[in-house]
């Protein structure tokens, strides 16, 4: 894997919000990509964090996970700059598509509508069955192919990489300048992966097969909820919601996934991950090792499992 000097590339002026870092606007061959640096932890809790996270490299795997697996995602590459390794992610909403996140289109809602837990024009709401409804009631998302698909593949694949950070405001449509509508490919991947952990913690916790399976589906929460008495919604695990839930579009996404994902070619793009580059660490061994046996152990006994069941279901 090549990790592209980009400390020529001239600022494109244009600018992109977000709370996970620094995001520089740049210009490569001319073209509009964001820079995305990696996030000091100093304001961060917990103990025996690295100086900066890994976000970078993160964003960078997950997106290719993605691709290997068939579903539209951004385009990004590793590259140094400004004395940091970034992740480079062209810029999907150019020339002259714009992005509608999916809780702009969720506060388009009527407060009238059915069917939801929360006010339907709540943007912000996560609670499962409101998103679920929002895909089945907004007349833009029901236009629009693949929407209820996208959503249960990012689930489902977001899973599988353990990333919290899915939210209402990372996924969308784009609208070109005809006013047609598509899904916006995945993005935002920074979170996947253990973004924050550095190597020592990663040696650690190989070494004890409770810590294994805790960081494989323990600390695998959902940014989505499921509603309580006090309100605020109780987290979801998403195996066992998986394991626990009957949801035919839920169970052609675990198959899609299971049918697509290929542990060698996963395997060999994280052993692409370059230990170092231009005197800067990349990925140490200890990280590396962690992310194959942590991805393999929820295939093994996560996603297999579960496939063996809706096989039994179906007949």
């Amino acid at each position: 894997m090549k990790i592209v000097d980009l400390r020529d590339c001239p600022a494109s002026g244009l600018f992109y919000g977000g709370r996970a870092g620094q995001k520089e606007g740049i210009l490569v061959d001319g073209v509009p990509w964001i820079a995305k640096y990696p996030r000091t932890t100093r304001d961060l809790q917990g103990k025996n964090l690295p100086p900066y996270t890994s976000s970078p490299v993160s964003e960078h795997l997950g997106a290719r996970i993605y691709a290997s697996l068939g579903i539209p995602v951004h385009e990004t590459m590793l590259g140094y700059r400004n004395g940091k390794i970034v992740c480079a992610c062209k810029d999907f909403t150019f020339p002259g598509k714009r992005l509608f996140e999916f809780k702009d289109i969720k506060n388009a809602l009527s407060d009238d509508d059915g069917g939801f837990d929360s006010a339907p024009s709540d943007g912000e709401s996560v609670f499962l069955g409101d998103v679920l409804a929002t895909i089945e009631t907004s007349d833009l998302l029901r236009s629009v192919p693949g929407v209820l698909e996208r959503f249960w593949d990012m689930f489902v694949v977001d899973a599988f990489i353990k990333n919290p950070g899915r939210s209402n405001g990372n996924w969308g449509v784009l609208m070109d300048a005809s006013f047609s509508y598509e899904l916006a490919p995945v993005y935002d991947l920074g979170s996947s992966l253990f973004g924050k952990r550095g190597d020592s913690l990663a040696r650690r916790r190989m070494l004890d097969e409770s810590d294994i399976d805790q960081d494989a589906f323990g600390t695998n929460v959902s940014c989505y909820r499921l509603p309580s008495n006090d309100g605020r919604g109780a987290s979801i695990h998403p195996f066992s919601y998986m394991a626990q839930t009957v949801n035919p579009d839920l169970d052609a996404a675990i198959k899609r996934f299971m049918g697509s994902v290929d542990m060698g070619r996963i395997d060999a793009l994280i052993d692409s991950v370059p230990a170092e580059a231009y005197g800067r660490p990349i990925m140490s061994e200890a990280v590396r090792a962690s992310h194959k046996l942590l991805l393999r152990r929820r295939i093994d006994e996560g996603f297999a499992p579960l496939l063996a069941r809706i096989v039994e279901r179906e007949g």
